[in-house]
Order: structure tokens, then sequence, then C-alpha cells
């Protein structure tokens, strides 16, 4: 028995002595927590995104209130509080009351100074956007303990958040504070700094062009990204609707879950056109088709017994390969497709990422949607030459587009460069993390070749910037819902890279469900990729590889009314190409309207009808 009691006293008091301790302090002092700073969040440029502000937490110990209604109308009056539910908490037995979070240090100041009695204040760190709507997506937010939610605030938030200090003073049992008690201060520290690969300048360019996009077309949403194409550093990110990170839509769940999200990292669509580069790419690659190939366009294709339509219904006629690039073709797409087979063409979309996440240091990344290899008809794989029966995120469209206009290294995007500590030693550091081999250095150059003349002579003209070579794809895809093809609604693109011959930049607009009857991506989209483009190259001090002279300027002319074929007669007198809608004979509507002063380089929409 003398043994036992030994070792039970020897357990008591060494095993588990500092635990019992540790519950002893706990009942003999009360601790008030003093939030660790948050750490800042800066961009490439050194502007500082995301801050933070010390607030106070307002407790209060009802047994340690001397003057309870004196105390409840003050606080009630100083914190916007109700003062009967207020007092009748004071009256309570409860020990703590957590009265209010995030007061302002003037407002504590004035409490504290004030009759109230039995009132405690703790420091927390408020987090603080300069920019407000701004990044939304991409920087994220904290919960009201400063814990990060979403985005970079999520992701890095083991870096980002500081660590917490506390006030304990020595309270009597029932928990008030002693006359002799001393108080006993640890501080927090602060979490360490992050910086982005964001550039602000072009961030603010692409959120300038979303903007623009939600204004002139009320879509659904509309969104961009600015990537460098050798790295995968991620320079803009913009989405539209957003809010204002200073002002969280907490209390509308729907609204916040839907516009917290970056659609474009965790969002997957059908591409479209855009999607014809890697079919391209491809094709070319494995010397399915050659350059050299020549095709014949009716306006449609036969394929297991059905009849899929090329975009322009009355067919595009005999092209070469880089003509039917530049038309977009969608007959092209389906020989090209069907010509590389089932297998691979899987294979190579694989290597090119489209069926797996990119690895973006961002949470609720998605992957692409395909067929079950094993499950593809021909007939499916006609439609996926062309951007359609295939769904991909933006993300990954860029990728994939990147590594075909780069010589073949399929990069992965990142968004943090690196992350520092107080004391100035570097936590984290991003390196690119590139794999090549994904097509020849020979195709990639013939790929940016053909990509510059759809910007200089085909459907991507509108992308056009006078004196820089650019390269890129236009893209309209049809949008289903519950199974079936949604009537008037599409998705607009425009993916393009800069300077053609070495490209450094790619960049990808979407507009979805633009209105007004305009839809396709050579004039909803393009522009905005042109203004983007023209303002980095002003922005970076790019000088004009080659000057043109004075584009030549007229007067739009009238073709409504008149017969398709004489209408495109007039518009091949000024060198305009043009992109149509419908079927019939007759044209029944224009864009621009006529009158209008346009360039030769414009590209025009006409409505087709009988």
């Amino acid at each position: 028995m003398f043994a036992a009691l030994t070792a039970r006293l020897i357990y008591v008091e060494v095993v588990n002595g500092p635990k019992l301790q540790a519950r002893a302090l706990e009942q003999w002092y009360r601790d008030v927590p003093l939030q660790g700073e948050r750490g800042a969040i800066y961009d490439a440029t050194g502007r500082l995104l995301a801050d933070s502000r010390t607030v106070y937490t307002v407790y209060v110990r009802p047994v340690s209130v001397t003057n309870k209604e004196e105390t409840a109308s003050i606080l009630s009056s100083a914190l916007g509080l109700d003062y009967d539910v207020l007092l009748s908490k004071l009256n309570s037995r409860v020990s703590e009351i957590t009265v209010k979070k995030n007061v302002e240090k003037d407002v504590m100041l004035a409490i504290a100074s004030s009759a109230a009695t039995g009132v405690y204040g703790s420091q927390s760190i408020k987090r603080i956007y300069p920019y407000g709507n701004y990044l939304t997506q991409i920087l994220g937010f904290t919960n009201v303990d400063g814990e990060g939610q979403t985005g970079i605030e999520k992701y890095y938030d083991q870096y980002l958040r500081g660590r917490n200090g506390y006030v304990l003073t020595a309270t009597d049992l029932i928990g008030r504070e002693l006359e002799s008690a001393e108080t006993y201060y640890v501080p927090g520290s602060q979490g360490a700094t992050t910086y982005l690969t964001v550039d602000g300048h072009i961030q603010s360019f692409a959120e300038s062009a979303v903007d623009q996009a939600m204004l002139t077309y009320q879509p659904k949403g509309a969104s961009c990204i600015v990537m460098n194409v050798n790295t995968g550093a991620i320079l803009a990110m913009a989405q539209r609707p957003s809010f204002d990170l200073n002002d969280v839509p907490r209390d509308n769940v729907a609204e916040l879950l839907q516009n917290s999200k970056s659609s474009l990292i965790s969002g997957v669509f059908e591409p479209g056109s855009t999607f014809k580069i890697i079919t391209s790419a491809i094709g070319l690659d494995t010397g399915a088709i050659s350059r050299n190939h020549a095709v014949y366009c009716p306006g449609y294709r036969m394929v297991d017994g059905q009849r899929i339509k090329c975009w322009r219904t009355i067919g595009h006629g005999s092209q070469t390969f880089d003509e039917g690039v530049q038309n977009s073709c969608n007959c092209l797409f389906m020989d090209a497709a069907l010509a590389i087979g089932t297998d691979t063409f899987y294979e190579r979309i694989r290597a090119f990422g489209l069926t797996s996440k990119t690895g973006v240091d961002m949470s609720g990344e998605a992957s692409g949607l395909t067929i079950p290899q094993e499950s593809v008809k021909i007939v499916d794989l006609a439609r996926m030459g062309f951007g359609q029966a295939i769904a991909v995120t933006p993300l990954e469209l860029v990728r994939a587009a990147a590594a075909v206009v780069n010589g073949g290294k399929l990069v992965t995007p990142y968004l943090v460069d690196r992350i520092v500590a107080t004391d100035g030693s570097e936590l984290y550091r991003a390196f690119p993390e590139t794999s090549g081999g994904v097509i020849s250095a020979e195709t990639s150059a013939a790929m940016r070749e053909i990509l510059e003349k759809v910007v200089s002579e085909g459907s991507g003209k509108n992308a056009q910037v006078s004196g820089y070579r650019i390269g890129g794809k236009t893209g309209t895809a049809q949008k289903y819902e519950n199974g079936v093809i949604a009537q008037g609604k599409y998705v607009s693109t425009f993916l393009g890279f800069a300077p053609a011959d070495q490209p450094e930049y790619i960049a990808l607009m979407i507009v979805d469900e633009p209105q007004g009857g305009v839809y396709y991506g050579s004039l909803v989209a393009a522009p905005y990729i042109g203004e983007i483009f023209a303002k980095i190259f002003a922005y970076r001090g790019m000088a004009p590889v080659e000057q043109e002279g004075e584009k030549r300027q007229f007067e739009m002319p009238d073709v409504v009314g008149k017969s398709l074929s004489e209408g495109i007669l007039d518009l091949r007198k000024f060198n305009l190409y043009y992109e149509s809608v419908g079927e019939g004979s007759k044209i029944i509507g224009q864009i621009p309207v006529a009158g209008s002063i346009i360039d030769e380089d414009t590209v025009v929409w006409i409505e087709i009808g009988q």
C-alpha cells in the first residue's frame, strides 16, 4: 500500500503535475486574449493589398459590475446596443459576457474613461483591404477571429496568421480581480508578409476590362486572366460580379458563395473555338494534318449520320489549313479530330493538363470534364475538335495554350512569389515549375505563326495593336441547360498572346451571356484583350517592333436589306472581315451601324434572314 501510494504521488507530482498546475492557474487567473497581428499582403510592385488594424473586443464580468444600470446605459449608448437586453445580461449569473467585437480604439478609450465598471477590453485585429473590390476572389477574406476563409488568406493562413498573446490577472473564487493582484502581459507576434506575383498595374488593366464589359453588354459575368507564358506566374485575375472585401455580404450566404469563388480557377465551361488552338497543335504535332492540307467547307459535316453545322452555315468553301484556322471553320477541326483518333486525342489532352488540376496555389481548384474515353463516339470526338463535348477551367485552358506557343513547356500557375518573416528571413519562395515535350518546338513555332495570322488577317482583328505582333483565337460557345442548347445564351471569349514571335504574356477574356444580340468573341471579347496588351506595352515601355502607317478610315457601308452576295461584295471593297449569324439570302442586321467611322481592321457582324 505504501509503494502504491508513493507511485501515485510521483504520478501526480511529476507526470501529471504540469497539467494540474495549468488547470489551477486557469482557476486563479483571468486571461484576456491579445490577437496577434496578421501578416500583410503586397503585389509584385510593392502595393499594399491587405493590412491589419488593431480593434477591441469588449467583455463584461457581471460580478465585478457595481452599477449595473449605469454601466448598461454607457455601453448601450457607446456600442449601439439594446439597453434592456444588455441589462438583463448584466443581471445574469454568467461569469463573463462578450458584449461586442471589432470596437474601434476611440470608442474603447471612451468606455475606459467612463463610470462603467466590470468592463474589460481585449486587443484583436481587423483586416483592411485598401482597394476594396479588387482581387476579391484571389485575396479572399478572414472571419471575425482573423482566420483565413477563402483565397490566399486561407491557402497561406499558416504563414499569415500571427501568434496570439494574453493578459493574466489574479482573481478570487468567484472571478473578481484581487486588489493586490499582479498583471502579466505576454505580447503576440505578427504573421509573415506575403508577396504575390500579381502586378498591380496589369491587374488594374484587367479590372477595367471586366468593368467595361459588364457596363457595355450587361452579361451574367465577365472575367479575365493574364499570365506569364513562360513561368506560369499569374499577373492579373479579375472577375465580376464581385464585392468589397471590407464589406463581405455574410448575411447573404448564396451571394457570398457565388461571388467569393474564382470562376477562373473553380468553374468549368465549354471553351468553344478557343479549344481549336489545342486541336490544331495536336494535329500538326502528330502529323494527322499538315499546313498543306486543303479543306472544303459546305457549312456542315455528316458524322455518324448526324449533320453537324459549321458556325457559318453557308460554308467557307475551299480553304487552306491556315485559312481554316483564321476562319475558325468547324469542318476543319472535325476533320482534324477524326484524323487524330480517340486514343491519341485523349493521350494528348492529358499531356496538356486538361483532365487534371493545374496545381495553382489556391483552394477549390476544379479540373476539366471529359466523356470517359471508352464511351466516346465518333460524333463526340468530332465535336471535341471544335470545343464542344468537353469542359475545362479557364486556367487549364490558359495553361494549355501557353504550352502551345512557348515551345511546348507545360507550366504550373502560381500566385505567391515569396513569404518573408518579421525578422527578414525567407519562409517560402516559389520557383517556376515546367515540364517539356508537350509538343515540339517546331510545332509551337508554326502555331505562333498561324495564330498571329488570326489576329492580323482573320477573326481576331479587333485585338490588334498597331505596331505590335499579337496572336490569338476567338471563341463563341453555346451554353447548355438541362442537357439541351439554351437559345440565345453564349460565352464569348478571346485568348491572346504577345509578342507573337517571342511570347511573354498570355491573356483570356470571358464574357458570360452578353446581351444586346452581339455575342461573337471577335466582337465582344477580342477588343478588351487588345486594350490590355496596348496598356501593357505602354507600361513596360515596349517599343513597336514595326511602325505602320495610319489605318485607312471610312464610313461603314449600309448593307441591311441587300442580298447576302451584294452585301459581301460591299464589305470586300473595304477589305473588311465579317462574321454572320442566321440563315437565308438577305442581310437583316449589321454592327457597326451604317455611317459609323471605322478602320480597315474592323470586324463586321451581319445577321442573315429571309
